[in-house]
């Protein structure tokens, strides 16, 4: 059975689809010469359920999947959720057991968990882990669920290294550097990190407060974050002591156009490795293009720009197109494509044209000058509607609304040919002092932007409805604040189905001020945490929505 150079270990079946990280990961192995092996839905409370697929020759690989497993286990209530649109059916649960904790196929800190079954069942296999849950919780941070400051994963789940950021080029040179005999523990590549017993040379790296003053002086969250995103902006390592050794996370891989279209240029099945059955995550997005990485919007509760990086890297429109070409052949297809996009749609070939900027967004307060224009996106749009056998080409990913008052061609374009019954938007609130904190655009710029659809929409034969994404319990929001969205959402006419509770998730800087109870300048903020108030501001905007024409 020990015949596999690498395996992969999953809590949901595994997606051999461009959209899925262990799809992407896996065709760099195998195009580098790695047998791959896959272990899907672990009984993860048997540590012998890790052994079916033998000992790897090089190391396991855990893939907890795009989503932090607390953030996907738990509504902002701490209620968990019944249901996990990555699992067949959309059942979190395993086959006969009952709706507990103890029996969910993913479980809480997924990454963790896999780590130390396996460990127990291999105490000398090396153990990589990687996606969004190890780069947001690598180093100390809040863990909303337990209420408390977490050390780094990489102690917790006795991992040998971990990927951080997009890895298909990382685990390639992770399996090459075991090949030729370096210990995994010694790996030192760009989008790597491990832990040391000291720390590193002061030079090309940030060191952030140690967990232990973490631990005592909330304030040094906010000071540790903000760190963070500094090493970040300047092309640095971060190290971080914490119970006596060095978590030493090496600067992030650098990923450009042709790295995107070689990847997405594989062929791909669109399917999982057995059966015709479908996941809900694997339906809704078999048709879905990924057009470029990363997001210079610098929101202040996401997380996408540490994982992915703030620079924007576009796919060649002949890759995208060549994709499109081979979506037609699949024996699904209906002629529709769900989505071309990003983290933010329209940012798909926006370029800087300024190098080496620190600002953490490009767009807040406003949109910077030194930004390209949208214009890359329309013409890929149109190009991508003109493939034979496309009937239409959905834009479901995230938009930026004040992108448009720039360039209100690309609006009309997309209401015209791209959108469904509905246009989504992320205003997120409607008080200015709160959208400064989550680094959004102002009120008076989604008044503007409303006044722009609207101005379209009356000429169009198809109307289109806006559909706005909200938060309440931001950092930062009182009472009266909501009172007041809630009179304005009233004004404007929307249509408000998607009112969310703010969710800390580890490694964001809303989580630190959320934590701190400071702002990012230290100065004092309002923080509500009592769940059931967050819920009664919920319902305060839920009950007041009508539909904006």
């Amino acid at each position: 059975m020990d015949h596999f150079d690498v395996i992969f270990v999953l809590p949901y079946p595994f997606s051999d689809h461009p959209c899925f990280p262990e799809g992407i990961l896996k065709k760099a192995l195998e195009l580098n010469g790695f047998s791959v092996g896959i272990l899907e839905t672990p009984r993860w409370q048997r540590s012998s359920s890790f052994g079916l697929l033998g000992r790897p020759r090089l190391f396991f690989a855990i893939v907890s999947g795009p989503v932090d497993s607390i953030v996907l286990n738990y509504t902002s209530s701490r209620k968990r959720r019944m249901e996990d649109l990555y699992q067949f059916g959309g059942k979190g649960f395993f086959k006969g057991a009952p709706s507990s904790i103890g029996s969910k196929i993913r479980p809480d800190r997924t990454a963790l968990v896999f780590a130390n079954r396996l460990r127990e069942e291999f105490k000398d296999v090396p153990i990589v882990i990687g996606g969004l849950e190890a780069s947001l919780r690598l180093f100390a941070h809040y863990d909303f669920q337990e209420d408390r400051v977490r050390r780094s994963i990489l102690l917790d789940s006795r991992a040998d290294l971990a990927v951080t950021g997009m890895g298909e080029k990382q685990i390639v040179r992770i399996a090459q550097a075991l090949e030729q005999g370096v210990s995994a523990r010694e790996i030192e590549i760009a989008g790597t990190a491990r832990l040391a017993p000291d720390p590193p040379p002061q030079e090309g790296f940030m060191r952030l407060p140690s967990l232990e003053s973490i631990s005592e002086d909330a304030l040094k969250l906010m000071e540790s974050q903000l760190m963070v995103e500094r090493a970040v902006l300047q092309d640095k390592g971060i190290c971080q002591e914490q119970n006596g050794r060095w978590v030493i996370a090496q600067k992030a891989e650098d990923y450009s156009s042709s790295d995107l279209d070689w990847i997405y240029g594989l062929n791909y099945t669109r399917a999982h490795r057995a059966g015709k059955s479908l996941s809900p995550a694997l339906q809704m997005n078999l048709f879905s293009i990924t057009s470029h990485r990363g997001c210079c919007g610098g929101c202040a509760f996401c997380s996408i720009a540490t994982h992915e990086g703030k620079q924007i890297v576009s796919r060649s429109p002949e890759s995208i197109l060549q994709e499109v070409q081979t979506l037609t052949r699949h024996p699904a297809w209906k002629g529709y494509i769900s989505d071309i996009g990003g983290a933010s749609a329209e940012m798909y070939g926006m370029d800087c044209r300024q190098k080496g900027c620190e600002k953490s967004s490009c767009l807040h307060p406003e949109p910077c000058k030194n930004l390209s224009s949208l214009s890359p996106f329309l013409e890929l749009l149109r190009q991508c509607r003109k493939v034979p056998g496309v009937k239409k080409v959905f834009v479901s990913s995230g938009v930026r609304f004040d992108l448009f008052l720039q360039h209100p061609e690309l609006l009309e374009e997309i209401m015209v040919h791209h959108a469904g019954a509905f246009l989504r938007i992320a205003p997120e609130h409607t008080e200015d002092e709160v959208l400064y904190l989550m680094k959004k655009p102002s009120f008076e710029t989604l008044e503007q932007f409303i006044r722009l659809f609207q101005f379209i929409n009356r000429g169009l034969r198809r109307k289109i409805q806006l559909a706005p994404y909200l938060i309440v319990g931001h950092p930062g929001e009182r009472p009266d604040h909501v009172a007041s969205m809630a009179k304005k959402l009233k004004d404007l006419g929307f249509s408000t189905a998607d009112v969310q509770v703010f969710t800390p998730s580890p490694g964001t800087l809303s989580t630190a001020m959320f934590y701190s109870c400071v702002s990012p300048t230290f100065a004092p903020i309002e923080v509500e945490k009592n769940v059931q108030a967050l819920i009664r501001r919920k319902n305060l905007l839920a009950d007041r929505t009508t539909i904006l024409p």
